[in-house]
């Protein structure tokens, strides 16, 4: 019986394989015996792969191959390409309506109910503009300005900023601004107030550079939002002191006054923030600024004797436990403006009529411009109310607005289905260029002419029952002669009434006295 066949073993040593190889090489060839030694002897020294319990460090090991990336399944690349196209209809869309938006060139807001402005208006073409440049830059202006979904955005900003850090109910927004050094008042004696200008004829008199309106409505809401106080859901505004817009006001309220010399008496009536008025005398000197009183009687001290100075500060002070004004607003209330009437009154002899014999509306929910701006949530929680009194001798008036046009309206507006920002807009329609009210139940040739900024509106109405004719100019809006409208009209009574911090503003001194 035959036995089966032995399978040959592999061998793992190689010495064998090499004692082979010496003895086939000796039978072949003697020479050949150093090299195949030589071969052995490599083989020998070559190290051999030790199992190590530490891991192998990358490129440390030449036989070890990168594994290749995993292929994405099926359904894995349907859902990757279907998230992609998700993403560009989603892209796309957003981009149409952005686009159909933006062409929407006329279906675009005139005001700004979140801001409580007016935003710009589309520019005038000219072909001067259209070639430097300036028209184009407007236009697009007006259209970042106006962009039709710009309310909602505006809103989301504000309201995302309110998340930032903790709100402790008191705060300083800005008031980063450098004042003038607030000069002696005797300064006048020894001549060193010039007053400039105001004793030139119009003629004679250098050429002022007038701010447009725009510049001038920037420079004034930066003045107002220029350094305030909020403590408590209210806000209160600081004044700085600048000499040069401040002797450029006086020159101009006296250029007015030395035209209309023995045609009309003229008055200055200065409405201080509400800081000088409201606030302890402490706090006042803690968060710095202007001392009001002192500016005031500076002012006073550059106008010339036939200038009529009404000075209010004192009597808002003995009355500041009342409301006199706004916390959401930089205005007054018309019961501060009443105690501004008592004072002129008595300073012009004439019988003021007392607050409780007229009727009155009340409007509850006033948010006004520090709201606008700061969005505090206090503010909102606790806002105002605008208290109007009627006029008894008439409620009617005419006026011009900002395009020219005549229109008619109310002394004192019922403005109680209108936005709440806008309730100050009850006092003889806002700010508007130019006003008229005639009193027939006074029958005489009494007249008064309102030189004003915004703080005026609450004032006006309280006039009525003492004049048989009313004029209202708002000088940032309008461009005429005053003298000459003085003159025109009979007028036998002129006050300029303006904001401490506004009469004292870069450009709207300049504004003023463009128009003597």
């Amino acid at each position: 019986m035959s036995q089966p066949k032995k399978r040959p073993t592999r061998r793992s040593d190689p010495e064998p394989l090499l004692s082979r190889t010496t003895t086939f090489a000796r039978k072949g060839d003697d020479r050949a015996v150093p090299r195949a030694e030589s071969t052995r002897e490599q083989e020998a020294s070559r190290p051999r792969h030790q199992p190590s319990s530490e891991p192998d460090k990358p490129g440390e090991r030449g036989d070890v191959r990168p594994s290749a990336p995993r292929k994405l399944t099926r359904a894995e690349f349907n859902a990757m390409n279907r998230w992609r196209r998700r993403c560009t209809v989603a892209f796309s869309a957003f981009l149409v309506v952005g686009c159909v938006m933006g062409a929407l060139l006329f279906a675009r807001p005139s005001a700004s109910a979140v801001e409580n402005r007016e935003l710009t208006h589309f520019p005038a073409f000219t072909w001067e503009g259209f070639v430097d440049g300036s028209f184009l830059n407007d236009v697009s202006l007006w259209y970042a300005d106006t962009y039709p979904i710009r309310e909602p955005l505006v809103a989301a900003n504000r309201a995302v900023a309110s998340l930032y850090g903790i709100d402790t109910g008191t705060k300083m927004i800005g008031g980063n601004v450098k004042s003038d050094e607030l000069p002696p008042i005797d300064e006048a004696a020894d001549g060193s107030n010039d007053p400039g200008q105001e004793a030139l004829k119009p003629e004679e008199r250098k050429a002022v550079e007038v701010p447009d309106e725009a510049a001038m409505a920037e420079n004034i809401q930066n003045a107002v939002m220029g350094g305030l106080y909020v403590k408590d859901g209210a806000a209160y505004s600081f004044y700085y002191f600048l000499k040069d817009s401040v002797k450029a006001y006086t020159a101009a309220v006296n250029a007015c006054t030395d035209a209309v010399k023995g045609e009309a008496e003229v008055f200055s009536i200065l409405v201080p923030n509400n800081s000088g008025v409201l606030l302890d005398e402490q706090t006042l000197a803690d968060m710095g600024g202007t001392d009001q009183g002192q500016a005031i009687e500076y002012f006073d001290s550059l106008f010339v004797p036939e200038v009529h100075t009404v000075d209010i500060l004192e009597p808002l002070r003995s009355h500041n436990d009342e409301y006199l004004y706004f916390r959401t607003d930089h205005h007054w209330t018309q019961l501060g403006a009443y105690y501004a009437y008592l004072e002129f009154c008595e300073k012009a002899g004439i019988e003021p009529v007392p607050l409780e014999d007229h009727e009155s509306m009340t409007f509850d929910g006033f948010l006004g411009t520090y709201y606008s701006e700061l969005q505090d949530p206090a503010m909102a929680a606790n806002p105002d109310y605008v208290q109007a009194y009627i006029p008894n001798g008439t409620n009617d008036m005419t006026y011009q607005d900002a395009s020219g046009n005549e229109l008619t309206g109310n002394v004192v507006t019922d403005v109680s289905g209108w936005n709440n920002n806008s309730y100050y807009s009850t006092f003889i329609m806002g700010d508007q260029p130019l006003e008229h009210i005639v009193n027939d139940k006074k029958d005489d040739d009494s007249s008064v002419l309102v030189v004003k900024d915004s703080y005026g509106c609450a004032f006006v109405p309280l006039l009525v029952d003492n004049f048989h004719d009313v004029y209202v100019i708002d000088f940032r809006h309008i461009d005429l002669n005053i003298p000459d409208f003085v003159r025109e009209h009979g007028i036998r009574n002129v006050i300029f009434l303006n904001n401490l911090t506004l009469a004292g503003t870069d450009g709207v001194a300049n504004k003023l006295m463009s128009m003597m």
